[in-house]
C-alpha cells in the first residue's frame, strides 16, 4: 500500500533532493569575502569574475549532469512510491536511485574541487549543508529498500501458509 514506511522514506528523500535545486551547495570565498555561490543550476557571483567565465563554459556539462541526475533521482523515487504492487520492481528502482545519488554526490564534490583549482584566482570552496543532503537521501533510500524487502518477505511467507 502507499501508506507504508518506505513511502515516508522516499518522500523525505524527494523533499531533501528538491532542496538542492533551491539552495546553493557551496560558497566561494576570496580571502575573507564571500564571492558567490555554487548551486546545481549554475554559478552565482556577487561580483564579476571574468576569470571564471571560461571555467563555466568549459565545465558547464557538470551542471547539466547534476541537474539530470537530481531529476532522475526524484523521478525514480516518485515512480517507486506508486509501484507498491510490484515490490521487485520497486527494489530495482530504489537501487538505481541509489546509484544516481552516488553519481550526483561525485559530481557535486568534483565541481567544487575543479573550482578551487582555477588558476589566477585564490578561490576557496566552502561546502554548505545542502552538499550533504544527498548523503542523507542515500540513507533514506537504503531504509526504504530494506522496508520493501521486509514487505516482500512477509507476503511470500503468507503465500506459503495458504
Amino acid at each position: 500500500m502507499i501508506q507504508r514506511k518506505q513511502t515516508v522514506y522516499l518522500v523525505f528523500a524527494i523533499i531533501l533532493l528538491v532542496l538542492t535545486f533551491i539552495f546553493p551547495f557551496a560558497s566561494l570565498q576570496v580571502g575573507t569575502n564571500n564571492a558567490g555561490n555554487v548551486s546545481v543550476l549554475a554559478l552565482q557571483f556577487f561580483e564579476t569574475f571574468d576569470a571564471l567565465t571560461p571555467f563555466f563554459e568549459k565545465y558547464q556539462y557538470l551542471f547539466i549532469l547534476m541537474q539530470i541526475l537530481a531529476t532522475l533521482f526524484i523521478s525514480l523515487c516518485g515512480v517507486a512510491i506508486f509501484m507498491y504492487k510490484k515490490r521487485s520492481l520497486q527494489i530495482k528502482l530504489c537501487a538505481f536511485a541509489f546509484i544516481t545519488n552516488v553519481l550526483l554526490i561525485g559530481a557535486l564534490f568534483l565541481t567544487g574541487t575543479l573550482i578551487e583549482k582555477v588558476e589566477g584566482l585564490n578561490l576557496k570552496v566552502e561546502y554548505l549543508m545542502t552538499a550533504y543532503l544527498p548523503i542523507i537521501t542515500m540513507a533514506l533510500v537504503m531504509l526504504a529498500q530494506r522496508a520493501i524487502r521486509k514487505d516482500d518477505a512477509m507476503v511470500k511467507s503468507l503465500n506459503r501458509i495458504r
